[in-house]
C-alpha cells in the first residue's frame, strides 16, 4: 500500500497500546511483549514512529424537522482524520554507544524508504546524546535489513547461533557495529542535508 503524507514523531505515552499491537504484528514470530508505557517514560530509551493520516468517516444521525418525513433519519457524513503508526524504531542508550533493540514497518508498507527513515532519524538522536557507535542485530533471513545497514556501512561484527525462533527450529542472529558516526565522514555522506 502506498503511504501518504507519512508523519515522523517521537513516540508518547497514548501511543503505548497501539505500538503494542504493531510489536505484535511486525515480531509475530519473537513473541516479544515490549510494555511501551515503561520504555516511553525510561531516560535511557527514545522510540521514534512514523504514522499515515487516514480519512475516517463518521455516521451521524439527524431527525429531519419536516412533518412528512418525520420518522426518517439521513445520514451525515463527518470527515475526521486519524493517525495510525505504520513503523516504529526504539533505541536504548548507554554510556558512549546506542543499541537498537527494533525497527519495523507493518507488511503493507514496506520498500518505501520508512525503515530507512527512522534508521537516519535514529543515527541523527544518537549523535545528538554524545554516542559514537549504534549496535544492533537482525535476523539472518532479514535481507532487506541487512542490506539497509550495509548502506550506512554497519559492518557484522559476530553471529549468534540459533538466537530468534523460528517455528519449531532457531534462526541465526547477524550482529551488526556502525563506525564511528560522529566523524565528518560519515556525517557529510549520509546525514547532511
Amino acid at each position: 500500500m502506498k503511504i501518504k503524507k507519512p508523519k515522523y514523531r517521537n513516540a508518547i505515552i497514548s501511543d503505548s497500546n497501539e505500538l503494542s499491537k504493531l510489536e505484535s504484528n511486525i515480531f509475530a514470530l519473537d513473541k516479544v511483549n515490549t510494555n511501551f508505557h515503561k520504555e516511553i517514560n525510561k531516560e535511557s530509551k527514545k522510540i521514534f514512529i512514523c504514522s499515515q493520516e487516514n480519512q475516517i468517516k463518521e455516521k451521524v444521525y439527524s431527525k429531519i424537522k419536516n412533518s412528512l418525513l418525520k420518522k426518517l433519519n439521513k445520514e451525515i457524513n463527518n470527515n475526521q482524520t486519524e493517525n495510525k503508526i505504520i513503523g516504529y524504531i526504539k533505541i536504548w542508550n548507554v554510556i558512549g554507544e546506542s543499541h537498537i533493540e527494533q525497527i519495523g514497518v507493518l507488511s503493507n508498507f514496506r520498500k518505501q524508504g520508512i525503515a530507512e527513515k527512522l534508521l537516519l532519524l535514529s543515527i541523527k538522536y544518537c549523535i545528538d546524546t554524545g554516542s559514537k557507535k549504534i549496535l544492533l542485530e537482525c535476523r539472518k533471513s532479514n535481507t532487506s535489513a541487512i542490506s539497509l545497514y550495509e548502506k550506512y556501512m554497519f559492518k557484522i561484527i559476530s553471529v549468534r547461533k540459533n538466537y530468534y525462533p523460528l517455528n519449531n527450529i532457531r534462526e541465526d542472529a547477524i550482529c551488526f557495529e556502525s563506525p564511528d558516526i560522529t566523524t565528518d565522514f560519515y556525517y557529510n555522506k549520509f546525514l547532511k542535508n
